[in-house]
This record gives structure tokens, sequence and C-alpha cells, in this order.
């Protein structure tokens, strides 16, 4: 009987300290402060740069590393307003050039310090504020499978053959950042009265509008469109990912536009000192080359990029300036977007 007691004191015991141990170490791991970074899904996803940029973050960060996920560029700023505060954002990643005039006249951001960022030339333009800087870059076109087509579109007039009606796969502008990329494209190449007059025509040609990219990117990959809305590095991350060599972007007459993807960090974040790291991580070496292979952008710092299979595909005609468009014009020219859309539903 006295060995049974002396048993079951050990035994409780040791339930008693594992407990205790367990209790400190969660103390521990809850004291950490965590740096929420509010992104895109496929840049926060598994297969994004998020997971590698969190591991990194957190071996010298002393903190933990939390993503609150948005579905698509355009969507972020729409939840910062509404939720404010109670997000409990940190950073915001993923705006775009079409975002940052909305972004400064709807919130309050800290400023960066952007000193001695040695960018491409391309990327400097993109560096006239001090608020947003931009940690990627892409060149968008048509991405379509090798020998599918029986024709090949060289000019945004080719999309209107017959030949691609209902077999192009692009994305809402009011609600993506590629979708407002095409519609700039599309007035930046033939001006708004004729570019406008062209959308009416391509409503018609169009299998759907989605209302992210990966929506309509998985359209085409699921060969239910001909073509989609891409960027010039999205046949390179099939035949990385999945040593896939039939996908081709496509090359047009017409000069490309250009996107780049900014950073910020909103005035109500509560890990500011933080958040300013994060961007610094973003932008070194080991940062830029992560956004470069598991986003399949361009970086934006110099020394990343050369002797990799990335440095080719910058060799594209593209419209040369950044232009931040004032959020009442973008407003503006999507209003009109709508009213054509509208009147191809009805």
């Amino acid at each position: 009987m006295k060995h049974f007691i002396l048993f079951v004191a050990v035994i409780f015991s040791g339930l008693f300290f594992a407990v205790l141990h367990k209790t400190e170490q969660g103390a521990v791991t809850n004291s950490l402060p965590t740096l929420r970074v509010f992104g895109y899904a496929s840049f926060t996803g598994r297969w994004g740069p998020g997971p590698l940029l969190k591991e990194h973050f957190e071996k010298t960060c002393n903190c933990k590393v939390e993503f609150i996920e948005g579905s698509d560029s355009g969507i972020l700023l729409q939840r910062l307003k509404i939720e404010g505060e109670s997000l409990g954002a940190d950073v915001l990643v993923g705006l775009d050039q079409f975002d940052i005039s909305k972004a400064l006249a709807d919130h309050t951001w800290r400023k960066l310090s952007l000193n001695n960022l040695d960018v491409y030339d391309s990327v400097k333009p993109a560096l006239n504020n001090s608020f947003f800087v931009p940690y990627d870059w892409g060149v968008l076109t048509f991405v379509t499978r090798r020998d599918e087509l029986k024709k090949t579109p060289k000019s945004l007039d080719d999309l209107l053959d017959p030949e691609f009606a209902k077999k192009i796969a692009l994305q809402d502008p009011r609600t993506s950042s590629p979708g407002m990329q095409f519609l700039y494209w599309i007035l930046r190449s033939k001006g708004e009265e004729e570019g406008f007059a062209y959308l009416e025509k391509l409503m018609a040609q169009v299998h759907s509008f989605s209302p992210t990219w990966s929506t309509a990117y998985g359209l085409f990959t699921n060969k239910q469109a001909k073509m989609a809305y891409s960027y010039v590095t999205s046949p390179l991350y099939h035949e990385i990912e999945e040593k896939k060599k039939d996908y081709v972007a496509l090359s047009f007459n017409e000069a490309l536009p250009v996107q780049f993807e900014f950073v910020g960090i909103p005035d109500l974040c509560r890990n500011c000192t933080l958040g300013e790291k994060f961007v610094n991580l973003m932008l070194s070496p080991e940062g830029q080359k992560i956004i470069m292979e598991k986003n399949y952008m361009f970086p934006v710092m110099k020394g990343v990029m050369e002797g990799t299979a990335f440095a080719p595909l910058m060799n594209v005609r593209t419209l040369n300036e950044v232009e931040i468009m004032p959020s009442a014009e973008v407003d503006r020219l999507l209003r009109r977007w709508t009213e054509i859309r509208r009147g191809e539903l009805n």
C-alpha cells in the first residue's frame, strides 16, 4: 500500500510539473508580440513568398508573424476601410499604382525611409512618395498554351477576331489589380473614347470577368478559356514548378503595361517598429530573392535577378512612366467600364 501511494505521488508530481512547464512555455509564447501582415491570397498562401518571409523574420525578431488574407489587392483597401483598427494590420502588402491615391485619401500611413535603395532604373519612378515602397514589379500580357490557338494575336485589335470569341479570361477592374491594368492598357494604347468603344466590342469575346487574378487564371489552366490576362513570368512558373513548357506569353505590337506592387504601414499599426523591420527584410537581397522565386515577379533591387531565368523576360517593350492616378479619376474610368459591362449583360 505504501509503495502504491508513493507511486501515485510520483505520477501526480510528474503531471504537475509537466503542466507547469507547459503553462510557462505557453506564457512565453503568448507574451511574444505579433506582427500582422495583411496581403492578397497568392502572397500569404502556402505557395507564395509570405510563409518563407515569416520563417526568416521569426528567426531574429523575437515575435510571431500572422497573416491576414485578402482575396485580391483590389479588396485590401475596402477591408481596411470597413474594419479599420479592428483588422489589426501592421503591414499592408500588395497595393499597386492605381491604389496609392485612394490609400492616401482614405487612410493615414507611416513614413518609410527610402534612402539609398539600389533599384533598377525602371523602378525609380515608383519611388515618388514617402509612404509606400515597391517590392516587386511585373509586365502583363496574355498567356496561352503553345499550338492551341489557330491564330496568334499580335495586337489588341486581333483579339476581336471571331476565332477568340468566349475564349479570353479577364479580371474585373473594380476588384482586381490586373483587371485595372488591362483597362489602363487599352486606354493608354487607344485613347479614352476609342478605348471604351473597343472595350464595348471586346465584351462579346470575353469568356468571363473574374473578381480576382487567381480565379481568371484558374479558368485558363482548367482549359475553360484559351487565353488569360497574366504576367510574362507566368510560363516560367509552369516550367519550374510543374515541368511544363507548353505555356507562352504573347508579344503585342502595343507596349505592355507594368504593375508595381507596394508595401506600406498604416498609422493604426500596433507593432509599427516590427512592421518597418519586415519591410526592410522584403527589400533585402534575401527577401527579394524569396519574393522573386515565390511570387514570380521581378525584384526591384539590383543584383538579385542577374544570372537567373527571370532576367531575359525583362526584354519586352513596356509603357515607360509610372502613373499614380488620382482616385477620383480611377473611379470615373471604372464607372464608364461598369456602364459598358451592364449594357452587355442587359
